[in-house]
């Protein structure tokens, strides 16, 4: 079974938020705060291609804006939802 290039996308800019979020000095800091997930995931999801590469040959196009919408979309409901199942509240 081949992934797809959004959901290989989205587990990449998980990964990045855990790694950024470890990396910090404060243990606390490094767990993911519940009334910050939206912020989390606007972060690691904004400026995704996620598999637009065919769309946006002319970046200025409609349907590569299209296509990079839906991927916002998307990587932010994924995100979006395991933030909220793993972060904890402060």
């Amino acid at each position: 079974m081949v992934a797809s290039p959004l959901k290989v996308a989205v587990v990449a800019a998980v990964c990045v938020v855990l790694v950024v979020l470890s990396s910090s000095p404060a243990p606390v800091a490094a767990q993911m705060i519940c009334s910050k997930c939206d912020q989390y995931c606007n972060s690691s999801c904004a400026g995704g291609m996620g598999g637009c590469s065919g769309a946006c040959t002319d970046p200025a196009s409609s349907s590569c804006t299209s296509c990079k919408q839906a991927y916002y979309y998307k990587c932010m409901n994924y995100c979006g939802s395991y933030c909220r199942s793993n972060c904890v509240n402060s």
